[in-house]
């Protein structure tokens, strides 16, 4: 798994393309790595764009580990939002399994996206995203 990251100097959205294929131990060192680059804020608002990202057989065990990378460095990733974009139903459905299990454990509200412009409309928005599925 591979990323880039763009850390905004203003009031702006950070932004997390990734390409590849997802692996739990990436998860982990791509957290690391955005928390640790200078300029980053807890509760910085950031746009995960995975739609180059392969999720291969990553089920709900898969989900429940990246929840726990998250975990591990809630401090340091704040309260901010994070929209995460994909590319498929298939990967909106794991997007949705890793949202509803960090769903009162996690600072940052997460949402998930198959439309790029509702994904940063909501970044720019409130924080009650509409649930309705439209294509990508």
């Amino acid at each position: 798994m591979k990323w880039t990251v763009d850390i905004p100097e203003a009031d702006r959205h950070a932004v997390v393309t990734t390409s590849g294929t997802f692996g739990v131990a990436d998860h982990l060192r791509m957290i690391e790595d955005i928390v640790s680059r200078p300029g980053w804020r807890p509760g910085t608002d950031v746009l995960f764009d995975h739609r180059q990202l392969t999720f291969g057989d990553a089920d709900f065990g898969t989900m429940t580990q990246a929840r726990a990378n998250h975990l591990r460095h809630n401090d340091r990733i704040g309260g901010g939002k994070a929209a995460i974009l994909v590319r498929s139903l298939s990967d909106y459905g794991r997007g949705r399994q890793f949202e509803l299990l960090t769903n009162d454990n996690v600072a940052a509200s997460l949402c998930v996206f198959l439309d790029p412009d509702e994904a940063v409309g909501w970044l720019r928005a409130g924080r009650s995203p509409a649930r309705a599925v439209s294509g990508g």
